[in-house]
């Protein structure tokens, strides 16, 4: 079938297919990474100094991609990227060595430095009101769950029976079916267009759009510090690589719980954000002080609904507050944002985990990011006098 002979329908309907099959990609590999880095002897610090390393290479590909996603359109930023990343993960194979799969590592980062801005930037092209957008976003929150929600055990499971090199050969294998499912259905034409003046990241530094980005740096670092420290379990307790699989799971099952509450999209997006934000604040006091610092299925669920609710929400409050032409960059400093956040939660892991919880850490940034969130809802989302409630709720 040609690329265009697919309606706008076929091809949304596609892409979230393809978001599924990314996302799996990258949640196969949770389980088995951490492990497989200590068996080639690196240490926790080495470990965070790696994942942050990544997410620092993924950050400054990000504002590089915004740049040539508005000016090219999403296409050829989503295919390319997909077979180098499917060649990429089949090298893990053949890693012999620490620096191999550091190399590699950044060479992954650096190719969903595109991939990610550029799927989203295609997405948001398809709705042409709030409300549709507002549900484009809620599918994709559902794809990267479900994703989050089976791509961990299956990753864990193939890590158990087959090692963590031959889960890299299989992850490959995705990535392989993702190049193929794009280069069929995705169209060139969508997104490109010839603007009297072309947008700039200086024109994305406002207040009103504050509230994304300090929500996306902290939910970022937060679920960072669970993917850092959940692989840890294997290597220092009792526990096995399809057991932390299925509590990585459980944070995706815990995002379906909050997208099958249909009628909280009806909530302004602020409102959703701030609930979801309380909610991730109270599964790190959940493990920290009930828990005994080992993640147990409730909190992880918990966190998982909180994350279901704030995604869509920052989603659509972001593409409500920036022009169209700009979106590539929008999308992608949000990407560079939940990098940052990646990138710092690591390696603070990394460095403090022998003298102090890095869930305590997480705790903090969460409840300083609800402390900044509501005291910007006490003096109103624009910086004016706050609305009566009942209009504040539902926007």
């Amino acid at each position: 079938m040609g690329n265009m002979t697919l309606s706008k329908t076929k091809q949304k309907l596609a892409l979230f297919l393809l978001l599924f099959l990314i996302f799996t990609s990258m949640h196969m590999q949770f389980p088995v990474l951490t492990p497989f880095a200590v068996s080639l002897g690196a240490t926790s610090f080495m470990i965070g100094l790696m994942l942050g390393a990544t997410s620092f290479v993924n950050l400054g590909g990000n504002l590089i991609a915004g740049i040539f996603i508005d000016r090219a359109g999403p296409r050829r930023f989503i295919i390319i990227p997909l077979l180098l990343l499917a060649v990429s993960l089949a090298l893990h194979f053949f890693v012999a060595d620490v620096t191999h799969l550091f190399i590699l590592r950044m060479i992954n980062g650096f190719l969903l430095a595109f991939l990610t801005p550029a799927c989203m930037t295609l997405l948001s092209s398809f709705a042409d009101n709030r409300r549709e957008q507002s549900k484009n976003m809620a599918v994709n929150t559902l794809m990267v769950t479900v994703a989050m929600a089976v791509a961990p055990f299956i990753g864990g499971k193939i890590g158990e029976w087959f090692g963590a090199s031959w889960t890299f050969v299989a992850i490959s294998f995705v990535m392989i079916a993702a190049y193929f499912l794009a280069g069929r259905t995705i169209q060139s034409n969508l997104i490109i267009r010839s603007y009297r003046k072309e947008p700039s990241y200086q024109s994305l530094i406002q207040l009103r759009l504050f509230p994304v980005y300090i929500t996306a740096f902290g939910i970022m670092y937060a679920q960072g510090t669970l993917m850092f420290e959940l692989p840890f379990l294997s290597v220092e307790t009792d526990f096995s690589k399809g057991d932390v699989g299925i509590l990585v799971s459980m944070v995706g099952a815990g995002t379906l719980i909050s997208l099958a509450l249909f009628f909280i999209h009806w909530i302004s997006p602020y409102v959703r954000i701030f609930l979801g934000l309380a909610m991730m604040c109270i599964s790190f006091g959940w493990i920290l002080f009930y828990t005994s610092h080992i993640p147990v299925a409730g909190p992880l669920l918990l966190f998982g609904a909180g994350t279901g609710i704030v995604f869509p929400a920052m989603m659509t409050m972001l593409t409500e507050r920036i022009p169209e032409e700009a979106r590539g960059r929008g999308f992608a400093l949000l990407s560079a944002i939940f990098s940052l956040g990646t990138i710092t939660s690591p390696f603070v892991a990394g460095m403090v985990r022998d003298f102090i919880s890095p869930y305590f850490i997480a705790w903090i940034v969460l409840m300083i990011v609800v402390m900044v969130m509501g005291l910007l809802e006490q003096n109103g989302e624009e910086g004016t006098a706050p609305a009566p409630v009942a209009e504040s709720l539902f926007r």
